[in-house]
């Protein structure tokens, strides 16, 4: 699965990847109530890893973890520390390990957009819809609709024609 994520980042010129692997996050991070990780404290911890100021870090954690009010999140992406993260633990659910690699990269690819400054996107079959739960991550595709691939476009960025979603 690493080596797919790390295939799909190439996907994004001129974005620069860096890969490091992490043994395990701070005790701090950590509701022992829940039994989840705060979401929101470990990209904070994530973003000190940054290589340099126009970097991205993007965490893919066999964890749980949640943000105020949700149960649990997917993944989450805070843009200003240009940090995202994916969380595995329940997106396993009933996956094989192709089915959970593709998960994995849905995930991925939806929290760099948000990185990037995409929102959610009302088309289901967007890779920016929200999920709510592992079914909707597999309903929608592995590709931006084509108003989220034309925005990363007028961003400047190079992005694959292999993200595009054909309607």
């Amino acid at each position: 699965m690493v080596k797919s994520v790390l295939n799909i980042l190439t996907y994004f010129e001129p974005v620069k990847t860096l890969s490091r692997e992490l043994n395990d996050l701070p005790n701090v991070l950590y509701n022992p109530f829940r039994n989840q990780y705060r979401g929101t404290l470990v990209n904070k911890h994530l973003s000190s890893l940054r290589a340099s100021p126009n970097s991205v870090v993007l965490g893919v954690l066999d964890v749980d973890a949640y943000v105020e009010p949700l149960n649990f999140i997917f993944g989450l992406a805070t843009p200003y520390l240009m940090t995202a993260t994916v969380y595995v633990r329940r997106l396993k659910l009933g996956a094989n390990e192709e089915k959970l690699t593709t998960r994995v990269l849905k995930e991925v690819i939806h929290e760099l957009g948000h990185i990037f400054g995409l929102e959610h996107c009302v088309n289901r079959k967007c890779v920016m819809s929200f999920s709510n739960n592992v079914f909707e991550v597999d309903h929608k595709e592995l590709k931006y609709c084509e108003k989220h691939y034309g925005e990363l476009i007028k961003k400047g960025f190079k992005v694959s024609n292999a993200l595009k979603l054909t309607q």
